[in-house]
């Protein structure tokens, strides 16, 4: 009788233990989902945030490339969240080491804005131009 006594008491234990192993593993499979829900958010805000970047690089490099600059602004609407590309070109008053005053300085300003969640965002690059330097 001694036996069956420990025989039944084993297979408690295995059914315990077997218990206790589907808890650990739940409790692992939900941090595991969590991890990789926030790993997925994130991947989707860096992926939005280089796109934002390299429309704002594509802004600036195209004004700074241009032949010609003059003083003003235009708007332009990019991409399907309808982000306004706001390109400011303004004129620089700077002097070099020797006190003279550099000709034809240009700052070239890149806002862009679009809504998102109900708020407005906002990217901003500045590039300087000479365009004596870039005269072909």
């Amino acid at each position: 009788m001694k036996i069956l006594a420990v025989r039944k008491r084993r297979r408690g234990f295995l059914l315990m233990e077997v218990v206790l192993a589907m808890m650990i593993f739940a409790v692992m499979s939900v941090g595991f989902t969590r991890a990789l829900s926030a790993m997925r958010k994130n991947s989707r805000l860096v992926s939005e945030q280089m796109q934002i970047a390299q429309v704002v690089d594509s802004a600036l490099t195209e004004a700074l490339t241009l032949s010609s600059l003059e003083e003003g602004e235009t708007l332009s609407m990019v991409g399907e969240n309808n982000m306004e590309v706001l390109t400011v070109v303004e004129p620089l008053e700077l002097e070099n080491e020797e006190g003279r005053v550099l000709q034809q300085m240009f700052r070239i300003t890149v806002i862009a804005s679009w809504y998102k969640n109900g708020q407005q965002r906002e990217v901003i690059a500045e590039g300087w131009r000479n365009l004596r330097l870039y005269k072909p």
